[in-house]
């Protein structure tokens, strides 16, 4: 726009005085036109989240960017440029370190066939009173 090339020697008012429009227009017509004010913040902000190899977050990267940056500014832009750090999964503790016992292999039969798994049970009860062995627990009611 003209006017935004002229503002620096003459004041606004006596421009819009001249054009004969009010301020409030130039105002308007000055946002719609989408001047990004942040451009070279964005690159800036772009610069330091690469040299981080992606691991630097909005916090870190504003402290990389110095002072007289804004954090909600450093957090809009990298929202808007899809700059994501990563973030490790958490890791539930373990004890465990590998190794011990290898697990033994099958016993073949004689017949080339390897036993089923689980107990086996013919179903007869030892005593005439006793409970059938079904594997489950079983309570009286």
């Amino acid at each position: 726009m003209p006017v935004d090339r002229l503002r620096p020697r003459y004041s606004l008012r006596s421009m819009a005085c001249l054009l004969r429009i009010a301020p409030s227009s130039y105002h308007y017509h000055h946002a719609r036109i989408g001047v990004d004010k942040y451009a070279g913040l964005r690159a800036r902000v772009a610069r330091a989240f690469a040299d981080s190899k992606g691991r630097y977050g909005y916090r870190r990267v504003k402290a990389a960017l110095g002072t007289g940056v804004s954090e909600n500014a450093v957090r809009r832009l990298m929202a808007e440029g899809g700059l994501v750090a990563h973030v490790p999964k958490r890791r539930r503790y373990s004890s465990y370190e590998g190794g011990g016992r290898p697990r033994p292999l099958p016993v073949i039969s004689s017949t080339g066939t390897s036993p089923p798994n689980g107990p086996t049970r013919s179903g007869s009860r030892t005593s005439p009173r006793s409970r059938p062995a079904t594997g489950r627990c079983t309570s009286r009611r």
